[in-house]
Order: structure tokens, then C-alpha cells, then sequence
């Protein structure tokens, strides 16, 4: 990979590394809120990872295919390994919704700046 592609990868990879710490840390560990509030950190996170997918230039079907699958390893280590968490389903949907989000941004960011260029 050429030197400047590190610098396209590397946000990918630090956001990897947090957020599959956050999510295999024991469950006595993370702050908790309102009900179903862990959905909306699940999108969150991994909005991110797809945003951060594209700006090293995945594609998108690489990149949701690649975090669903993230998505679904993290929910069955959760379920068999992470200490006081459970995996689940609808976990696993708040994931893709964030993916889904952080691909609309991420198209939404290239087509504005790719207009100002045109200007």
C-alpha cells in the first residue's frame, strides 16, 4: 500500500480498535441510560466506522458488507465471550442503521464537495 494510503486507512483502524473495545468491555463497565439508549450508541459507532470506511475509499457495498459482518461478530463475541454482556438482534440492527447513516453522510459530504470543485 503506498504511503499516502496510511493516511486514508489509519482513521479506519483506530476506529476499529475503540469501538471493538466498547463493545467487549464488561457490561458493569459502560454507563447506562434510558432504555434501548445502547441502539443509539450502536448506530453511532458504527456510523462512524462507515464513514471512515469511505474515506479509504471502500466501496459502499464493501463497506456494509464488511461492517454487517463486524456487526454480527461482535454481537455473538458479546454473547459468548465479553463478561456481563449479552448479544442481540436488534443490537445488530442499530448497527446496520448506522452504517446505512454514515454511508448517506459520507455520499452527502463528496457530492457538496464535489460541486464546490465545479464552481
Amino acid at each position: 500500500m503506498p504511503p499516502f494510503a496510511w493516511r486514508r486507512v489509519l482513521p479506519l483502524v483506530v476506529a476499529v480498535i475503540a469501538v471493538t473495545v466498547m463493545l467487549l468491555l464488561p457490561g458493569d463497565t459502560t454507563p447506562s441510560g434510558p432504555p434501548h439508549s445502547d441502539k443509539v450508541t450502536h448506530a453511532l459507532m458504527f456510523a462512524v466506522l462507515a464513514y471512515c470506511s469511505r474515506f479509504a475509499r471502500f466501496s459502499p457495498a464493501i463497506t456494509l458488507a464488511g461492517l454487517a459482518a463486524y456487526g454480527v461478530l461482535t454481537e455473538v463475541l458479546q454473547a459468548t465471550v465479553a463478561v456481563r454482556r449479552s448479544g442481540s438482534v436488534w443490537d445488530w440492527c442499530a448497527d446496520v442503521l448506522g452504517i446505512l447513516v454514515g454511508l448517506a453522510v459520507a455520499e452527502a459530504l463528496r457530492r457538496r464537495a464535489r460541486a464546490a470543485r465545479a464552481r
